[in-house]
């Protein structure tokens, strides 16, 4: 799909949601690549979402993976000097809630500051966001524009808002260099040591393991009343 100046904020925000749902559901499989399953999967809630029989699922399922995950950075994962941070932030009008908040660690809040996630990450980092804060701060762009009644204007008529609608991304990494969080990337990171020498990787041996989620979020959407959500 391709997105201009001319394309609505709708059109923008589900296309790089439905990205990100393709893009969760590779990684958690362990894919290198996008197979035509994760593509079906993008072209289903795409569809869904344009047509309005599907929605994001409830912020407060994020909230309870967040719960599960060892209090560390959800940027870096550093566990050193670490600070509540706003994702979309509050002084570029971002919601002052449980949703939006999360832990960052000095350096990380620091640089980013008051900065749009991505406007940031782009300057501070070579990868890709961790996409469970890609995820956040969609849900959070398309709850602020649909309860504003802004979904269906063309993204060159809006006004001054909490997000950058030009640095949303419209595609996305292969899987093989995305992760959901950078717990997640550490855990992969064993898996892979221990597929290659068939043991245990050291330090899963010699360190205590912080509580994880028990399995990513499911991405095929699931029935709810007046319509699906995903």
């Amino acid at each position: 799909m391709k997105i201009t100046s001319s394309s609505t904020v709708s059109e923008l925000l589900y296309w790089s949601y439905a990205n990100l749902a393709m893009a969760e559901k590779a990684v958690h499989d362990r894919d290198q690549k996008y197979s035509r399953l994760h593509f079906m999967i993008r072209a289903r809630l795409l569809s869904g979402l344009t047509k309005g029989t599907m929605s994001p699922r409830s912020l407060m399922l994020d909230q309870r993976i967040r719960m599960k995950l060892p209090q560390e950075c959800v940027y870096c994962g550093s566990v050193d000097h670490l600070a509540i941070d706003h994702i979309v932030p509050t002084n570029r009008g971002g919601a002052d809630t449980g949703d939006n908040a999360i832990w960052a660690c000095r350096r990380c809040n620091s640089s980013k500051s008051d900065r749009d996630l991505f406007a940031w990450w782009s300057t501070y980092r070579q990868d890709f966001p961790p996409l469970f804060v890609v995820r956040i701060y969609l849900k959070q762009a398309i709850e602020y524009f649909a309860s504003r009644g802004l979904l269906d204007t063309p993204i060159s008529e809006v006004q001054e808002n909490p997000f950058s609608l030009a640095t949303i991304p419209k595609t996305f990494p292969p899987p093989e260099s995305l992760s959901f969080s950078p717990f997640h990337a550490r855990k992969e990171s064993k898996k892979d040591q221990q597929d290659e020498t068939g043991q245990p990787p050291l330090a899963a041996l010699s360190a205590t393991s912080p509580v994880a989620p028990t399995s990513l979020p499911v991405l095929t959407p699931a029935p709810a009343s007046g319509g699906a959500s995903s």
